[in-house]
Formats: C-alpha cells, sequence, structure tokens
C-alpha cells in the first residue's frame, strides 16, 4: 500500500524526516482496523525509503489517539462478537524480525528508523499502546494521558508489561497501569514515560526540529544499529553474533568490513 492509498493516515516526507499523522480528527484519531493497517504500512515505506531517516507520528486535530473507535466496537457486540476481518494486506516484516516481536503492535520496533511519537492532547487505552512503542515520546503541558486497564479488568495487554518498565522502570510502570488515573505530561515527563514536554502549540515543530537535527547530523547506519541493539536487549554485538543482524545492515556500506 502507497501513502497515496491511505484514508486513516496522512504521510509526508521531508528533510529526512517522514511525518505520520493519525487523520480521523472527528472521531479524536480513534483507532479502526483501516488505520491500524495503514500505520503498519506507513512505517515500512520507511523503512525502505533511503530518503527517510527518522519518524514522527502525530495525530491531527487537537488529541494524538483517545483509543478504539467506539463505533467499529459497537459493530462487533451488535453481531455477537462477528467481525470482518480486513481485506487489507499488511506489509512483511523486515527480515531476520525476532518472532517475538512479529506482533502488529510492536512493528514500530522492527523497523530500521528511529520512530518518536508527539503525543498532542489526549492519548488513553490504543493510543497509549502505539506511543508506547515509539522509541522516544516528546509531550505537552496539556497532555492527558491514561491506561486504564486494571480499571477495566484487564491485565497489561500488548506487551505493556514488558515495554513499559524498559521505559521508565518497574515502580513507574505500576503506578501508570495500576491505577489508571490520567496524568499530564509533567507528570509523565517525571515518570520517565515522556522524554521532553512542550506548549502545545511548540510539540510538532519541535520534535520535527529534534528528528531533522537527528536526520542531517547523526549516522543512518548508527542510528540503525543503536536501535538493534537495544531491540536485543543490549547485548554487544560481536563476530559470532553477527548472523542474528538483520540483512539490510550487515550489507549496509558504512557497516565494518572484517
Amino acid at each position: 500500500m502507497k501513502p497515496e492509498d491511505f484514508e486513516k493516515i496522512s504521510y509526508q516526507v521531508s528533510k529526512g524526516v517522514a511525518l505520520v499523522t493519525l487523520n480521523n480528527p472527528d472521531r479524536r484519531n480513534a483507532w479502526g482496523g483501516r488505520m491500524s493497517v495503514e500505520y503498519r504500512w506507513s512505517l515500512y515505506n520507511a523503512h525502505l525509503d533511503d530518503g527517510v531517516r527518522v519518524v514522527v507520528v502525530t495525530g491531527s486535530g487537537a488529541d494524538f489517539c483517545v483509543g478504539a473507535d467506539s463505533k467499529e466496537l459497537n459493530s462487533i457486540e451488535s453481531a455477537g462478537g462477528q467481525y470482518q476481518k480486513s481485506r487489507l494486506d499488511l506489509p512483511p516484516y523486515p527480515e531476520n524480525t525476532p518472532e517475538q516481536f512479529r506482533r502488529n503492535h510492536a512493528y514500530p520496533l522492527c523497523i530500521s528508523k528511529p520512530v518518536i511519537a508527539a503525543v498532542n492532547g489526549s492519548c488513553a487505552g490504543v493510543g497509549f499502546i502505539v506511543a508506547s512503542y515509539a522509541d522516544l515520546r516528546f509531550g505537552a503541558d496539556n497532555n492527558i494521558i491514561k491506561s486504564a486497564f486494571a480499571r477495566l479488568g484487564l491485565p497489561a495487554e500488548y506487551g505493556l508489561g514488558w515495554i513499559l518498565p524498559k521505559i521508565m522502570g518497574s515502580s513507574n510502570a505500576l503506578q501508570i497501569l495500576l491505577d489508571g488515573d490520567r496524568i499530564d505530561g509533567a507528570e509523565a515527563c517525571r515518570l520517565g514515560w515522556l522524554q521532553k514536554i512542550f506548549p502545545p502549540e511548540e510539540l510538532l515543530e519541535k520534535t520535527v526540529d529534534y528528528a531533522t537535527r537527528l536526520a542531517m547530523e547523526s549516522s543512518r547506519f548508527s542510528m540503525a544499529c543503536i536501535k538493534q541493539q537495544l531491540l536485543q536487549n543490549g547485548r554487544m554485538i560481536v563476530l559470532k553474533e553477527f548472523q542474528s543482524l538483520p540483512i539490510w545492515l550487515i550489507m549496509h556500506p558504512e557497516f565494518p568490513q572484517l
């Protein structure tokens, strides 16, 4: 799927940065089947595009994503739990993606480019999951961030019990997951979920500026390699481990030739 075919995602590339915008503002960017497929295709396109070095993800309008689209959930409930699976094809995972990461929600971890979420406004439920699987998260003073799983009688779904402690430590992850209280940008930054906060009107500009600086000043090979190292739990890359690296990394012209 090409960006010109997207209906729920806007995709633009400038100065080495792919700006991916969740684009359903009438529903406050509520997450649905087509948006999920298009989001994965947008990341795949960025992964393959040599002109893209960094990806920025944000929401159109006043919110990042308020959670699953209730219209789609209601249609499933009214059909007694039955639903029509999307007929849209999904992109493949990058070559040599570890099996445990071959999950739709983990796709941002699998591509070679850093993914930065510019979390504007409200971010809850599925939106919280999408932002948590970005490599970095920048937010705003007016953020409303909620996980809500415990209050709904649910476990920490979609691997949040694994990814959140890596981001912010176990105790801070528990604080977000157990009580489900809404927190603002300042508190999310204090806990370590957000790395930077800006005034709402400056968030996207500042995030894109940061991404552009990475694209212009940081080695594409180094960023890809560092991301891969972190994906493999920070193990040192030594000769015997080269076979575990993806072929796009080994064949990169900047990869050390031994």
